[in-house]
């Protein structure tokens, strides 16, 4: 098929990245090759271009199929469109890119790169050889061929192997095919994994992206292979994680973690039983001590002036009143805090111009750090049938309860 160089365009779609690589640097490096990426005797479609297909035709950006990736070349008339994978593995990326020629839906070119740290210059040259070999150097035409140019370079049948293979440093290939199965053979894979068959547990069925690749490095016989987007055909497995014996150890080092921050927590409990702290599981960490102040009642100017800032504030209360359950006891109430902890508020009464008062010790009061306006401060006030905070007058006495 020849094309005339004038008809002849290329749309470079924004790569797709792994999880272990982020938004910014899929971007990133997208961006660069696109800016690289200048093949002899091709005009680039322009990226809002490209965008405003994709729109229209209801596509995922980030999660479009090989199909829909060749569906936006030909609404937008090119000849090719560039798609590119990026992963990272080991403080590494890997990038690879594979030129697909529309109208055949195979590839024409393909390459990758590995690299660390600053990619602007490896991702520079992988875009310049790929423009390479694309490009349209004489005659003004220029003949659309599959990267196997000719008959004696393509195997007559997949690769012999008995271990396993990586292909551009992170896709790796199952030794061997199960056979040609209907649907997803999704037990036999299960058991596979199982047993970590060649020291990995996460194989599965490729992508169409990754079925071409192998196919363009040889690793395929003749036939249809199963893919996650055509669930039928022989199936060959994948991976692209990590191996099992490094998955252990992860697993391993993550397990002895998470006992060593529950036996510190564990120690953190007891030291602060020990000192007369309970930790209620509230929202906002807030720990109450186990018993009231000694000393009896305090003005509010006393209590701020002997305990400051572990005088309870009126949102501390609040919180108090509104994440645990209250259970009076005949005398006060037992708090329970959500993680089942508790601490028992007792009807201490209050002392108001010198008269002590406990209503026969059904009454409690406690002070918080709160003003309310220039005489009042709030405080928490409960009987046998209510819990409130209301204003109190600053000289009357009041029970304390402290907070950490």
């Amino acid at each position: 098929m020849a094309l005339s160089m004038n008809a002849q365009k290329c749309a470079v779609l924004e790569f797709k990245g792994s999880k272990s690589v982020s938004v910014s640097e899929v971007d990133g490096i997208s961006e660069m090759f696109m800016t690289y990426f200048r093949p002899a005797g091709y005009t680039m479609v322009e990226r809002a271009q490209i965008d405003k297909v994709i729109s229209e035709q209801g596509f995922q950006r980030s999660d479009m199929t090989e199909a829909q990736m060749v569906r936006v070349g030909e609404i937008l008339n090119v000849s090719k469109v560039v798609i590119g994978k990026i992963s990272r593995l080991g403080g590494q990326y890997q990038v690879d890119v594979r030129v697909v020629d529309v109208e055949s839906g195979h590839d024409v070119a393909l390459d990758g790169a590995t690299f660390s740290g600053d990619y602007r210059t490896n991702v520079r040259n992988l875009a310049q050889k790929l423009a390479g070999q694309i490009a349209i150097t004489s005659g003004g035409t220029v003949s659309a061929r599959p990267v196997q140019q000719t008959p004696s370079a393509k195997p007559a049948g997949p690769k012999t192997r008995d271990k396993v293979e990586v292909l551009y440093g992170y896709l790796k290939i199952f030794p061997n095919e199960l056979g040609t199965f209907e649907a997803e053979p999704s037990s036999v894979i299960a058991q596979i994994n199982k047993q970590a068959q060649y020291g990995y547990n996460n194989w599965r069925i490729p992508t169409n992206e990754e079925l071409s690749i192998m196919r363009a490095n040889g690793y395929l016989g003749n036939g249809e292979y199963m893919t996650r987007e055509n669930r039928k055909g022989i199936v060959l497995l994948v991976s692209d994680g990590d191996d099992y014996a490094t998955v252990q150890e992860s697993e391993r080092i993550a397990a002895e973690e998470a006992k060593r921050k529950a036996e510190e927590e564990a120690r953190r409990i007891a030291e602060l039983k020990a000192q007369g702290w309970v930790d209620l599981g509230l929202p906002s960490g807030t720990l109450w001590k186990d018993k009231n102040e000694e000393g009896g009642f305090y003005t509010y100017n006393q209590a701020m002036d002997k305990f400051g800032n572990s005088l309870p504030t009126k949102e501390q209360f609040e919180e108090l009143k509104s994440f645990c359950r209250w259970t009076w006891r005949g005398n006060g109430y037992d708090v329970v805090g959500p993680n089942g902890n508790l601490i028992v508020l007792p009807a201490a009464g209050f002392s108001a111009w010198n008269v002590y008062d406990n209503n026969g010790g059904s009454i409690g009061t406690y002070w918080s750090s709160t003003p309310d306006g220039s005489e009042d401060s709030w405080r928490l006030w409960f009987n046998s049938s209510e819990v409130v905070m209301d204003g109190c007058y600053r000289p009357h006495g009041q029970s304390v309860r402290l907070v950490r």
